[in-house]
């Protein structure tokens, strides 16, 4: 992936800032998702499965 960026400073040229095209945020925003389904996933495979009807009850529905 090449990522095209520019960088916001104040006025001593400390980086403040990032500024990325929408394409390139758009690809970053979705990989950050998918890595955090990923844990989720990672945390409770080894719990027990619930059928969808236990599930409803346990949330109140």
């Amino acid at each position: 992936m090449n990522i095209v960026q520019s960088y916001i400073t104040d006025e001593k040229g400390n980086i403040k800032g990032v500024i990325l095209d929408y394409k390139t945020f758009k690809k970053i925003e979705e990989l950050l998702l998918d890595y955090g389904l990923l844990k989720a996933m990672e945390e409770v495979e080894d719990e027990e499965e619930v059928d969808l009807e236990t599930a409803k009850k346990l949330l109140g529905q």
